[in-house]
């Protein structure tokens, strides 16, 4: 295989950063640079301290083009009607340079992403692009950033506080081994180990609240939205189901949440969308199906390979986040289905609080 470095692709580590930016949602891509010339007009140049960066947010509720965030990193805040300042965390990303003309920028983008999965590399529900020429955003070199998500280092803070450092040490070894240029079959063989270390050092409570906090960073933006709706239709009925009722009946409505979910009693069942639904509609066989179905680059390789089901338990947390941002409280998920276990889909059922 082909190695990252080869392919062009080159791991960053991006510091911590003071940046004033505009979130919006843009119909089409020229946008951008308009908001980022607004930006380099209002901004005092002795402020800037780099180049301009758009974030693209992959979950979100806006229905047609993109939800942006274009910014440029700054000395000092600077608010205005418009223009917010935060600090964007430390993250570690691979970037891949695009040159050439912005219509060809898609097609970076596939190299930059079939790369990492190949890898069995995952990312965050977030993408960055670095305009590297502030003069011609839109027509020089556009550093496109594939964000990290460091599943391991999650496991092993996670492993930690839930079981303590010596069961940290015992579930985690070997994982030094693993560098970026490691393969998709060894990042597997090293995660269905520790599975198997993890199933005999720990009950299903557990392990569910040790992988469930490695999933995906669900945005806090859209948990927020939920839990509005949710505190305010508790306040109008005064009955917490009739509030999830609201809860889900805007999930539906909101294009930023995929399958609705179902409630039955004080259990609401959430199905998976498939990774890629068309293979899934055409698939000639069950395993072309679970193939297309899962989203995880280490796993749909490797369904029959004897993976435990505890690590579905990192698709619980998706879920959890979204619940209990919602209603406050501490919720149980149970894994109904999954391809892991041979079904067509992947169900969870999640289980309210009896004092919700």
């Amino acid at each position: 295989m082909i190695s990252l470095k080869q392919l062009g692709i080159e791991h960053k580590t991006i510091k911590e950063m003071l940046v004033a930016s505009i979130r919006l949602n843009i119909k089409e891509r020229k946008e951008l640079y308009t908001v980022l010339d607004e930006l380099t007009r209002r901004i005092p140049k002795e402020h800037i301290m780099g180049p301009g960066f758009c974030i693209f947010h992959f979950v979100t509720s806006v229905k047609q083009g993109f939800d942006v965030e274009v910014g440029l990193p700054v000395v000092q805040a600077i608010e205005t009607d418009r223009i917010k300042t935060r600090i964007i965390p430390k993250m570690e990303v691979l970037s891949f340079v695009h040159t050439g003309p912005v219509e060809k920028l898609k097609e970076t983008y596939g190299k930059l992403y079939t790369s990492a999965s190949e890898y069995g590399l995952i990312s965050d529900e977030f993408c960055r692009e670095i305009f590297l020429d502030l003069d011609d955003p839109a027509g020089g070199e556009i550093e496109l950033q594939f964000v990290l998500h460091n599943w391991n280092e999650l496991l092993g803070k996670n492993l930690e506080r839930v079981l303590g450092k010596e069961a940290r040490q015992k579930i985690m070894q070997g994982s030094d081994e693993l560098t970026l240029t490691s393969t998709v079959n060894e990042r597997f063989h090293w995660v269905k180990g520790a599975m198997e270390r993890l199933d005999n050092l720990a009950d299903q409570d557990k392990k569910y609240d040790i992988i469930s906090s490695c999933a995906h960073v669900f945005p806090v933006g859209q948990i927020e939205k939920l839990k509005v709706v949710y505190e305010e239709a508790r306040t109008k009925t005064n009955d917490c189901l009739k509030a999830v009722d609201a809860v889900i009946e805007f999930m539906n409505e909101d294009p930023g949440w995929g399958e609705p979910p179902l409630r039955e009693g004080n259990i609401i069942y959430s199905t998976k969308q498939p990774r890629d639904p068309k293979t899934y509609k055409n698939a000639k066989s069950e395993a072309e199906k679970r193939k297309s179905y899962c989203f995880c680059p280490l796993v749909r390789n490797h369904l029959d390979k004897g993976v435990s089901i505890t690590f579905c338990f990192c698709g619980t947390g998706w879920f959890r986040q979204q619940w209990e941002g919602a209603i406050g409280k501490p919720v149980r998920i149970e894994v109904v289905k999954s391809v892991l276990k041979g079904d067509d889909v992947c169900q969870f059922a999640v289980h309210l609080p009896e004092d919700l």
